[in-house]
């Protein structure tokens, strides 16, 4: 799902590249047409002013093609980096969770990680998910990035992991402190998650006076991350 995606944002570039080509052979024979129309419409007087402007304006651009083909293969060195990242995220989510989690901690690459989370997300709403809590212990940190992001899709898409991790493991966390300590390491990754949400929540409560439905989504978060003991 991941690579294909990221193909089809690759796909784009090559196709805006395109696009802009075309225009810009459409622009030119249009001025030519322009001229010719002119000419005769007005019996061979010369082009206004403005018209003229217009025309040597659209000659200037050609001055601009390196630095746009330079700009075109930038990104498409940037989106084939990350397509083959998708692709080896994918094929670690297939054989365990667990590896696919360390492979994100490890290459600390924010986009890929925003395309795996919504995945992660929906398997947790599952009864029987792929991903531990140990493993959700160990992306905080990273989804914490996230959440410090300028930018509200990325700010939701943090949002809803967080949320979809307290929901799976609400029982838990919401015991009493003492009835959990013992060595199991389930329990310790309980204690961990607590602390680590109550951190994550003294910077993420801020949240919670954006507009909107990302402001609603952090309310939903901090209400249960208040009942916390």
């Amino acid at each position: 799902m991941w690579a294909r995606s990221c193909t089809a944002e690759t796909s784009d570039v090559g196709r805006v590249c395109d696009r802009g080509m075309a225009n810009k052979e459409n622009e030119l024979t249009c001025s030519d047409d322009v001229r010719g129309m002119h000419y005769n419409d007005n019996c061979g007087l010369p082009v206004n002013s403005a018209e003229a402007s217009k025309m040597a304006g659209a000659s200037s651009k050609y001055s601009d093609f390196t630095e746009l083909s330079k700009d075109h293969e930038a990104m498409t060195h940037v989106l084939f980096g990350r397509n083959l990242r998708l692709k080896v995220a994918q094929t670690l989510w297939r054989r365990n969770a667990s590896e696919l989690v360390a492979y994100l901690i490890r290459i600390q690459d924010t986009g890929v990680l925003l395309d795996c989370l919504p995945v992660l997300t929906n398997d947790l709403q599952t009864e029987a998910p792929c991903l531990s809590l140990g493993c959700c212990v160990d992306l905080m940190p990273q989804v914490k990035v996230i959440l410090s992001s300028k930018y509200e899709e990325h700010i939701m898409v943090g949002l809803h992991w967080v949320q979809s991790v307290i929901r799976k493991w609400w029982p838990e966390l919401s015991k009493n402190e003492k009835r959990l300590r013992d060595s199991r390491s389930e329990d310790r990754n309980i204690e961990v998650m607590k602390q680590r949400l109550k951190d994550l929540w003294k910077e993420g409560a801020r949240l919670c006076s954006v507009p909107g439905s990302t402001g609603e989504l952090a309310k939903a978060v901090e209400a249960y991350l208040a009942q916390l003991p």
